[in-house]
This record gives structure tokens, C-alpha cells and sequence, in this order.
């Protein structure tokens, strides 16, 4: 840094903004400044840096290579100042900030409008914003402070980020209509070894294959579909039989048997953040919020 520039918070949230956004235009918009001012704050941090941080293009605006790890150290920034933010009002009996969530598909439609609900009840001077993503992304999201908690499937087995166990799901089988094992009580990876598989992309399908291999099989896939609607509309036109994991599915569930399998397959699903330590405590509060709701409202999985 060249001696005499010195760089502002302002500075690191344009970037950051400037980054989501890819244009000087949208970051402008949100942050309540021109797209001169927008341009003129970019250029006195690259100056003070002395570096690129930016490609300018007709195609948007992307992060260089320095950009991008610049980001990461800003990120940090905006996360620890609003840290401070939210120790400073706690300590008056105030409760303000903003919350990014992290969360698979199935959580943020069946399990988390709930949470969610009780913690703006609770907390409603704390903005929360959600983010929809894959394990991976949420992973990913956490450890690079993009979202301050995650909801995803666990284990996070040697990761350096914390988890905490919040509710264990179980998976059905789902069968078109007038499928010959839909009077069956439970139904055993056996009996679907020959089956069209209808295979759910993402988190499910570890588990899934997990359960055809402990008995040697695999499943006969023939599609694999990301979302849940989609695949349970195939299976009720008698595509193939699936499944699911019960948190994510419909609450109107269309014209398909659903039926337990033996033996039981089940999964963990938790909450993560980067550092139990150093978590703000708006971050802190809804993690309280969620495993009280959990143990409390659940019905569909048991509290772990």
C-alpha cells in the first residue's frame, strides 16, 4: 500500500458490492451512490493498494485474480464490523444487524419458514437474508464468510468449520400408482434392484447410493432430476420409482405411494458456522432459535 493512501470501510463495500453485482451501475443502486462515485471508489483503493482489482469489460465487471483474494480478506471485514455492531447494541438491550443464512432446498421450504418466523417474532430488527445452494455451496458460502450460518447435511468431517446436529430425517420410497409393492409395509433395496431409479441429484444421492452398495447393488438410474416436484410428477406418470428424504417434500403430495425402508435410512441434517467462537450474536441467537424450534415444533424428523 503506498504510504499516505488509506483505505475505508466505504472502500470494501463498494468492492464487495461491485463484485456481486458485476456492474458499477447495480452497486450504485444499492448502496445509494452514483456510478461515478461508484467508479471514483474503486479507482482510490486500487490506487492504495496498488493493484488491479477489477476486469473492465463489456461483458460485466469480474474480480482479477487479486480481486478475488481480496474479497475473501473483505468479507472478513464486513463480517467482523458488524460483529462489533451487534456486541455494541447487545450490551444496550438492542438488537440490530443483518443475518445470512445458508440453506439446501429442502430445509429453506419445510423447516426453515418456521425458524425463520419465530427468530423475526423474536429479533425484528435484524435483517435476514437467505441464500438457496447445494452442501457444497454452503460449504463453501461458510468458510468463506458469505453466509454467517448453514443448514445443510451433515458430517462436515474434516472441515474447519463447527457443526451443530439440529434434526435427523428419514428417506421413503415413492411409487406410481398401482405399483405392485405399494401394499408392502417397508420396502428393502432388494426388491428395487431392477426398478427404473428416478435418482435425486444433490444431497440425497450419497445416501442413496450408499444404501443400494451395503447390500452390493446399484441403482438402475435412468434420470436424475435436481428438483423434488419435478421427479415425483415423473414418478406419478409411471417413470420410475425414487427416494426422498421426507423434509423435502411437498406438503401436497401428488398421486404416489410413499412407504418406509427397511432397514431404516436416515440422515443428519445441522447447522455451520466458521467459528463458535467468534460468531456475532445475531448468529448466535438463531442458532439457540432453531434447535429450541426443532425440539419443539418437528414432527416430520426427530431433534438430535
Amino acid at each position: 500500500m503506498r504510504g499516505g493512501d488509506a483505505v475505508t470501510l466505504l472502500q470494501f463495500q463498494v468492492l464487495m458490492t461491485v463484485i456481486e453485482t458485476k456492474s458499477f451501475t447495480k452497486a450504485g443502486e444499492q448502496l445509494g451512490l452514483t456510478q461515478s462515485a461508484v467508479s471514483q471508489t474503486i479507482s482510490a483503493l486500487e490506487t492504495a493498494l496498488g493493484v488491479t482489482l477489477l476486469n473492465r469489460s463489456r461483458s460485466g465487471i469480474t474480480p482479477t485474480q487479486i480481486g478475488e483474494r481480496m474479497l475473501l480478506h473483505v468479507r472478513e471485514i464486513s463480517r467482523r464490523t458488524m460483529l462489533m455492531k451487534q456486541e455494541a447494541s447487545a450490551s444496550l438491550g438492542l438488537e440490530i444487524g443483518s443475518l445470512r443464512i445458508g440453506s439446501i432446498p429442502s430445509m429453506a421450504a419445510k423447516l426453515l419458514p418456521g425458524i425463520i418466523g419465530g427468530f423475526k417474532s423474536r429479533f425484528p430488527g435484524i435483517e435476514l437474508i437467505l441464500f438457496e445452494g447445494s452442501r457444497e455451496e454452503i460449504i463453501e458460502w461458510v468458510q468463506g464468510s458469505v453466509v454467517d450460518v448453514g443448514l445443510l447435511p451433515l458430517p462436515l468431517d474434516g472441515l474447519m468449520i463447527h457443526s451443530l446436529p439440529l434434526v435427523q430425517e428419514r428417506f421413503h420410497v415413492y411409487l406410481p400408482p398401482g405399483h405392485p409393492l405399494q401394499h408392502e409395509t417397508a420396502i428393502a433395496v432388494e426388491q428395487l434392484a431392477d426398478e427404473p431409479f428416478l435418482l435425486a441429484k444433490g444431497s440425497c444421492d450419497a445416501p442413496v447410493r450408499e444404501w443400494f452398495a451395503s447390500r452390493g447393488l446399484t441403482p438402475n438410474v435412468q434420470f436424475e432430476v435436481r428438483d423434488t416436484s419435478t421427479i415425483l410428477a415423473m414418478v406419478q406418470e409411471g417413470l420410475g420409482v425414487t427416494v426422498l428424504p421426507e423434509m423435502g417434500i411437498p406438503a401436497s403430495l401428488p398421486n404416489v405411494a410413499a412407504l418406509p425402508l427397511s432397514p431404516e435410512v436416515t440422515r443428519t441434517l445441522g447447522l455451520a458456522v466458521r467459528c463458535l467462537q467468534t460468531v456475532s450474536p445475531a448468529a448466535a441467537e438463531f442458532v439457540n432459535h432453531a434447535q429450541a424450534y426443532v425440539k419443539k415444533h418437528c414432527e416430520a424428523c426427530a431433534a438430535v
